[in-house]
């Protein structure tokens, strides 16, 4: 099974913690066994108030975020991330079009997605934050 090498370990030598902002409960649920399977720590978050509670209650290493959430769409986790040097991607099935002019260096993993493409999109962002 893959784990996330070294570099991907936080300076403490922990396991990156993960924020999943995703509200369609089975596919949370999905990528959190992935993610855990991958040796990551993960905090799942189901809306855009469960995602800024979240970010305001505790420390991540990288985050994956949904496009559109039952209580709106997710930019203004993705401004609080970015303005404290968090690394995201987005994971959506909307079209790449609707993310705002702000975000649009974000990396953008569209679904259906593979596996490998998830991995890699999360290692990458967590190299750039390195």
């Amino acid at each position: 099974m893959n784990r996330p090498d070294t570099r991907t370990r936080t300076e403490n030598g922990a396991a990156p913690r993960i924020l999943v902002v995703e509200d369609e409960l089975e596919l949370s649920t999905l990528l959190q066994t992935i993610l855990v399977g991958e040796g990551y720590q993960v905090e799942q978050a189901y809306s855009l108030s469960d995602a800024l509670h979240s970010l305001d209650e505790e420390a991540f290493d990288a985050a994956v975020l949904d496009v559109e959430l039952r209580d709106g769409l997710v930019f203004s986790v993705a401004d609080r991330l970015k303005a404290r040097g968090i690394p995201f991607f987005f994971l959506s099935a909307v079209y790449r079009g609707v993310v705002p002019v702000a975000h649009r260096d974000v990396p953008f993993l569209g679904k259906p997605y593979e596996l490998d493409e998830l991995k890699g999109y999360l290692a990458e962002s967590l190299r750039s934050a390195s």
